[in-house]
């Protein structure tokens, strides 16, 4: 038995599989486009790499009416992210010091908000415009790279505000799922399995080349 507290509704056009993908990486990506304000429309949003919460970020952004920036490092997925709508793609190892091409994607200015999921997180401090804010989404998903020490000056030069995302509260839940029953929005589901075959869905994920959310199902 569940308190009515511990559930939310399901929007009604989406599957029970797809809406399965939405209570940890999106409820996380509605938090780090909501801290620090709401999201105005025209601003410039960055996100790295395409995993869960970027290609929620990315989504919900586009509804908001944002400019989106999206790093990654295929050239495949690249494509894929341009075709959900992402203004611009930056490839991250054919540019290590990809804040660089933030700057010039937006006129020295750099991006409103930055939500970091990947690291380095210097790079992210390089991009944000001043007075934005930057989502840092658990230190621990960045892994070695992300987690080294940060130089205090870049921390000082950023002159943005820091914040802390790790997932979010039934409040962002709830308002998130209403904005995706609005825009009939769908998440982005890269391959179901049968839940027999749970290990095998373990194993592509861990493999790191899908695009979007893995589901486990059953009857």
């Amino acid at each position: 038995m569940f308190g009515e507290d511990a559930v939310v509704p399901v929007p009604a056009h989406l599957s029970f599989e797809e809406a399965a993908t939405l209570p940890l990486a999106a409820v996380t990506a509605w938090h780090a486009l909501s801290a620090g304000g709401p999201l105005r429309p025209g601003s410039t949003v960055l996100t790295l790499g395409s995993g869960g919460v970027s290609l929620f970020v990315l989504q919900f952004a586009k509804l908001a009416g944002a400019r989106v920036i999206v790093t990654t490092s295929s050239p495949v997925k690249a494509e894929r992210l341009r075709a959900l709508g992402a203004d611009a793609v930056i490839d991250y190892r054919e540019n290590p010091q990809w804040s660089q091409q933030v700057l010039d994607l937006t006129g020295g200015r750099g991006a409103d908000r930055v939500v970091d999921a990947t690291g380095p997180l210097e790079q992210s401090l390089k991009s944000v415009a001043a007075s934005g804010d930057l989502a840092f989404v658990g230190y621990w998903l960045s892994g070695a790279e992300g987690a080294r020490p940060v130089d205090p000056a870049a921390l000082f030069g950023a002159g943005a505000v820091l914040h802390r995302i790790a997932t979010g509260s039934r409040a962002h839940f709830t308002e998130l799922t209403r904005a995706v029953e609005m825009h009939r929005l769908r998440p982005v589901i890269d391959r179901e399995f049968p839940f027999e075959k749970v290990p095998d869905a373990f194993e592509y994920c861990a493999s790191g080349g899908g695009f979007g959310k893995i589901v486990i199902s059953h009857s």
